[in-house]
């Protein structure tokens, strides 16, 4: 497998990842009794974080900056929305008093519409993610290996982590040195 195969493998592992943790959020709020703690409230430490962190992050600064920056726009506000839900849910789990008498107060009506709304959000969200997560991928493939490369996406094949082995010192010629540079991501 190429290093470019294996990257769009691992996007549509992550794909599917995050298509499970908002299927787990619906059973959530549709009432069925799921540990709210095998939900993902950590961004960052998702399956779905760890890919794009790790791995769709080393195409920031190229072609795909674009499309990379709005998946993560979406991503982090769909946890947003659940980080809400888990707020309405989690307080019925660590009530003191509902322990002590076996009793665990229950969602209200009113919380339960309010998370099915957050739920709704997320859905809209996390379609639009799904897009972007699409064109990316058709991105990637139309791009040639060469370039796929340079981007230091070289997967280490044992492990399926990026290597990132083509890091080298840039060199200056006299346009770069006289060309102004602004802004936390270099030139303008």
């Amino acid at each position: 497998m190429t290093p470019k195969e294996k990257f769009i493998h691992n996007l549509h592992q992550a794909r599917t990842a995050h298509i499970r943790w908002v299927n787990a959020i619906k059973l959530l709020v549709s009432g069925i009794d799921v540990d709210i703690k095998q939900i993902n409230l950590d961004a960052i430490g998702s399956d779905f974080g760890k890919w794009y962190y790790n791995e769709a992050m080393l195409f920031s600064m190229g072609t795909s900056r674009m499309v990379v920056e709005e998946i993560e726009i979406k991503f982090i506000s769909c946890h947003d929305f659940y980080t809400k839900i888990y707020s309405i849910f989690n307080k019925r789990k660590n009530n003191l008093i509902g322990e002590l008498f076996g009793k665990q107060p229950r969602v209200s009506s009113h919380e339960m519409e309010l998370a099915h709304r957050y739920y709704e959000e997320i859905v809209i969200l996390s379609d639009q993610l799904k897009n972007k997560i699409r064109i990316f991928e058709a991105q990637l493939m139309s791009m040639e290996n060469d370039k796929f490369l340079s981007y230091g996406s070289v997967m280490d094949e044992k492990s399926s982590q990026p290597v990132n082995n083509s890091i080298q010192e840039p060199t200056k010629n006299d346009d770069e040195e006289k060309a102004y540079f602004y802004g936390a991501r270099g030139r303008g």
